[in-house]
């Protein structure tokens, strides 16, 4: 996406918002990175080191404002299964429509409120929620991890567990065997009888 038309760069303090001075004009493109999401995009599934977000910004019927663009977003975590840190990317394309407040139904999805006298557009909003969409919801460092010994920790994957077999729980003993008498007598049932007769 090449920019056409700049806005002045986003504020640190509130680095989604753009400005839309010209916006009448044609439409407004940025390129730009959010180097503190926690802060500027209020809480996260995962704690991102940093939010790349592309945005066309353009006019939409009537008084409405339309932003549409992609966001890249890469955050580390521990594997749920060995504990190791994992390195996660976010990536998706995502669009919202803002219209002034007395035209938002609550709960309408892509639509948000715009505050025409700030003369600002808020992405926070539209960011924040694809990235709650796009990020897992459990992170593995492979599909294959064998993850750690529940008894004493071991990486599985580095080092066979040594640890001995847990104890037979004695509330299952009064169960044991129960199965192969009756499978024994039922064999030999069939057994007894001749082909094509009923016992």
């Amino acid at each position: 996406m090449s920019p056409r038309r700049a806005s002045p760069p986003p504020d640190p303090a509130e680095s989604a918002r753009i400005g839309l001075a010209g916006l009448d004009a044609g439409p407004i493109e940025r390129a730009f990175r959010v180097e503190t999401p926690d802060e500027s995009l209020g809480a996260l599934p995962l704690p991102f080191e940093y939010v790349d977000i592309e945005v066309e910004i353009r006019k939409a019927d009537g008084a409405s404002v339309r932003a549409r663009g992609t966001l890249g977003a890469r955050a580390t975590v521990e594997c749920r299964r060995c504990l190791d840190p994992t390195r996660v990317r976010v990536r998706a394309r995502w669009d919202a429509l803002y219209r002034p407040p007395a035209r938002v139904t609550p709960g309408e999805e892509g639509v948000w409120a715009l505050d025409a006298e700030s003369g600002e557009l808020d992405l926070a909003g539209p960011i924040r929620e694809e990235l709650w969409v796009q990020a897992p919801a459990w992170v593995e460092c492979s599909p294959e991890c064998p993850g750690l010994c529940p008894a004493c920790g071991a990486r599985v994957a580095e080092q066979p567990c040594r640890c001995p077999p847990p104890e037979p729980d004695a509330r299952w003993a009064a169960l044991e065997g129960l199965g192969g008498g009756s499978a024994d007598a039922s064999e030999g049932a069939s057994e007894g009888a001749p082909e094509g007769e009923i016992p």
